[in-house]
């Protein structure tokens, strides 16, 4: 385990380390698929976030939404903000499981979030403050 103050996190050696919010810590701010734009716009700026995960039941990872999915889901109509996730949502996923830093860094690079998950399920969502706060810890 890694000595981060009072808190203790697992160490893995893979990109879970990197997470900043990982859902086996139920540190992960996330969305259903039946809440309303409102509830994931007022999630994202409250966890100042750009993204969330959609999981039903809180559990089962069905896709992210992000601020460019929350403004393309009001384009017919600026004040609906009652329509759900699921009509805005990415659901098209790609995740990653074992890849290297430079595969995460192109998967950042491509203006994704790295969605991190195996057989297991879903570990959480690197972002590239994540990143940058991880190579800033490596050189300390």
């Amino acid at each position: 385990m890694k000595d981060a103050g009072l808190l203790q996190y697992k160490h893995y050696g893979d990109l879970r380390d990197l997470i900043a919010r990982r859902f086996e810590d139920g540190r992960v701010i996330s969305v259903s698929p039946d809440d309303t734009l409102l509830t994931a716009f007022q999630r994202m700026r409250l966890a100042d976030v750009s993204q969330l995960p959609v999981l039903v039941d809180g559990q089962t990872l069905v896709g992210v939404i992000d601020e460019s999915d929350i403004l393309l889901g009001l384009h017919h109509d600026a004040a609906d903000f009652s329509m759900i996730v699921a009509s805005a949502m990415t659901d098209k996923v790609q995740t990653l499981a074992s890849a290297s830093l430079a595969e995460l860094q192109a998967e950042l690079d491509r203006g994704l979030v790295a969605i991190i998950a195996d057989a297991s399920g879903f570990h959480g969502l690197i972002t590239r403050v994540d990143l940058l706060n991880h190579l800033r810890r490596s050189l300390a």
